[in-house]
């Protein structure tokens, strides 16, 4: 019996990452119980698996439709990427 809860019960970190998986690529049938049956019980989960949908789908949106409300996704310029990496640096 204790094999077969290990089995079904995943961990936050492993059940965000089938989320993310499932965003690109079917999930086998197991994972697919197993992600089910987290989200039944993670509060936290189930509403990481709303938000990740939601930015998907914006994304998704932002790339097939690009004007002038919503630009195209451009490149980050070197000036941008070198002032994340100081910010993230001093955190």
């Amino acid at each position: 019996m204790m094999q077969l809860m290990n089995l079904l019960m995943l961990s936050c970190r492993k059940a965000t990452e089938l989320m993310d998986k499932k965003l690109h690529a079917p999930l086998r049938p197991l994972e697919r119980g197993q992600l089910y049956l987290h989200t039944r019980m993670c509060d936290g989960c189930r509403q990481y698996q709303t938000q990740i949908k939601f930015l998907d789908r914006i994304l998704k949106k932002q790339a097939q439709e690009p004007n002038k409300a919503n630009p195209p996704l451009k490149s980050m310029s070197a000036e941008a990427k070198s002032k994340i990496i100081n910010d993230l640096k001093k955190m």
